[in-house]
């Protein structure tokens, strides 16, 4: 089927936007900051296109304004693809998801540009699967698209959007060149807009893989109770150079995320003192920074953790010392007014048995906030009367449990968690 001539193309561009008016109010302002961004980038007029969840064909009606005509669509609603096919503004139409690695079938370094208006949503393509997005693109290729805030879309995934292309350009993956906000006129909603480069070289190994079995054979046997503490130690000086990658971005990784979010809830000022407790590479610090709270400091007992976090400047202070009985964190009694903890108490690190030492470091009155793997209570004894030392301190008037246990999904690899608030 032939393609359409200039005057066809501006033709379906006025009716496609009439439609999208009165059908999908925002979709004009998505359509527009991508298409705007796109042309600024100057790329060659015969430069490898995908629009990923093509939906209308607007997108691809707007570069073709430009003299852009490369254009391929994807779309895993097959009918949308025919109607897009009747409308000839793509060159080929593809038929699949966008649902994991390899998902898409195309073969790796393939286009030149890829670009998505509103395809990142909760209801539509995972943002964790922008990694198959920055498989397909080639090197020095660019992926654009836009998509409602974080807060808008209201899921963990989502929450961890930023944190996720963080770990991918921290390893030389990719770079984030832009990203706005922008309202949209017609509807006063805020939509946000990302310009990513691929980076020359190959993406790492966990994009061509599942969850690499290794990765949770060597989490499962540190987190169990007979695990001497040195060697977890030392597991975790050995894991630091890749931390951040392996647990965030192959393990899917919110823990941290979690936490934060409920402690943002308290509304306190940002002049009070924090410690993250088992502050590891300083992902739950990096994210209490992001709301303004400066005044963190970080307790580990790994150094080479704490080394990583050392790097991004993440803490004022950086404690190495295990938690343990009382009087094992090297800490003044009454400093802090907020300990948060993620991934901390498990088996084989911080055990349910540290809590009144926490507590010993803790201002009267401040909140002690933690999330954990769900499910320890099966695999050990210590875990199974977590509940019941909780109920102990809260009778004894050391300690108030203001939120918790709260079950949600997607701790760490398949795993749900578990999040506790004391006060």
């Amino acid at each position: 089927m032939a393609s359409l001539n200039a005057y066809e193309v501006l033709e379906q561009l006025v009716t496609l936007k009439e439609d999208a008016r009165s059908r999908s109010p925002g979709e004009l302002s998505r359509v527009e900051n991508v298409s705007e961004e796109f042309f600024q980038l100057r790329v060659p007029r015969n430069s490898e296109i995908l629009d990923v969840a093509a939906g209308s064909g607007i997108l691809s009606a707007k570069l073709q304004t430009g003299g852009y005509m490369n254009i391929d669509a994807l779309d895993g609603d097959l009918p949308a693809l025919r109607r897009l096919q009747a409308l000839r503004l793509y060159r080929n139409h593809i038929c699949r998801a966008v649902d994991g690695i390899l998902s898409t079938g195309l073969r790796e370094e393939t286009y030149d540009v890829v670009i998505t208006a509103g395809g990142f949503a909760a209801d539509a393509i995972n943002p964790l699967d922008v990694t198959e997005m920055l498989r397909i693109l080639k090197p020095e290729g660019h992926l654009l698209w836009t998509m409602k805030t974080v807060k808008d879309e209201g899921t963990a995934a989502f929450s961890s959007f930023d944190a996720n292309l963080n770990g991918l350009q921290r390893a030389g993956r990719c770079k984030v060149i832009k990203r706005k906000q922008f309202v949209d006129s017609d509807t006063n909603s805020v939509g946000v807009f990302y310009l990513v480069q691929r980076l020359v070289g190959s993406l790492p190994d966990y994009v061509n893989m599942e969850i690499p079995s290794e990765l949770k054979k060597q989490i499962s046997d540190i987190l169990v109770d007979t695990s001497d503490p040195l060697n977890s130690v030392k597991f975790y000086d050995d894991w630091c150079d890749k931390y951040d990658e392996d647990l965030v971005i192959v393990g899917n990784y919110t823990g941290h995320i979690k936490c934060v979010e409920a402690f943002v809830k308290l509304g306190l000022n940002r002049n009070i003192t924090i410690l993250d407790l088992a502050a590891g590479t300083g992902l739950l610090g990096t994210e209490v920074g992001k709301h303004g709270y400066e005044n963190v400091d970080g307790l580990d007992a790994s150094l080479g953790m704490l080394g990583q976090a050392r790097k991004q400047a993440t803490y004022r202070d950086y404690i190495v010392a295990m938690v343990d009985g009382l009087g094992s964190i090297p800490i003044n009694d009454e400093t802090y007014d907020v300990v948060m903890s993620s991934n901390g108490f498990a088996p084989g690190q911080i055990y349910p048995t540290a809590i009144p030492e926490i507590l010993r470091i803790m201002r009267p009155g401040g909140y002690l906030l933690w999330t954990m793997r769900e499910g320890y209570q099966q695999r050990s004894q210590k875990f199974a009367l977590l509940d019941a030392e909780i109920k102990d301190l809260e009778n004894t008037g050391c300690a108030e449990l203001v939120v918790g246990p709260v079950i949600f999904d997607n701790f760490v690899l398949e795993h749900p968690g578990k999040f506790y608030m004391l006060r």
